[in-house]
């Protein structure tokens, strides 16, 4: 919990968060889960703003919208333990435009945030979105949603956090070099130096 509640504030900290958007969750057994409550400020997040939910539940009363979605990531990969759901600026902007940006202008990024699938939009809510977003890819790090927003994976919350703050980090910066020309790519022999 204490994990979510400083990846919440970071997350806010880094203006990822807008009025009620996006959903939080981690894994605390193999079939259940922490999650946010549906309609509630993840900028001002408290123990109080998470339920405690069993992944054989069709729709537990109070739990995010994105329940379904949730679900079926869990189901479909178990390596994954936390779950990051953003509406942030820069990646939703490559979200909106159905591109991904360019991990080959930053090294941070060739190094530590493995693979961004682009997922086909689906309605949110919907299991159609958790569904597409396993089809995208099985191994992905971060993920966009088309006209959405971003979600990222990881094996603990810090992981995922680390992974999404370095994807929004990365679409701002491709998005202000854009301005001035644009991000110039390492070439292929000093990208291979730097992915693990």
């Amino acid at each position: 919990m204490e994990e979510l509640l400083r990846a919440a504030k970071v997350l806010a900290d880094f203006d990822c968060l807008p009025a009620t958007d996006g959903n939080f969750s981690a894994r605390l057994a193999r079939q259940q889960i922490l999650i946010t409550r549906s309609g509630i400020e993840k900028r001002t997040l408290t123990e109080a703003g998470f339920i405690t939910a069993d992944l054989s539940d069709e729709s537990p009363a109070g739990v995010s919208s994105e329940w379904p979605m949730h679900k079926i990531i869990y189901h479909g990969r178990p390596d994954v333990n936390c779950i990051l759901h953003v509406h942030s600026p820069g990646l939703t902007a490559f979200a909106a435009a159905h591109k991904l940006p360019d991990m080959s202008i930053l090294t941070e990024a060739a190094m530590a945030i493995g693979e961004i699938a682009l997922v086909p939009y689906a309605q949110p809510g919907s299991e159609e979105m958790g569904l597409k977003l396993l089809d995208a890819s099985s191994t992905a790090s971060v993920y966009l949603l088309s006209n959405h927003g971003a979600l990222s994976v990881g094996g603990t919350v810090t992981e995922a956090l680390h992974r999404l703050e370095r994807a929004e980090f990365l679409a701002r910066v491709e998005l202000s070099a854009a301005a001035i020309g644009a991000g110039v790519p390492l070439p292929q022999q000093d990208l291979k130096g730097l992915i693990p």
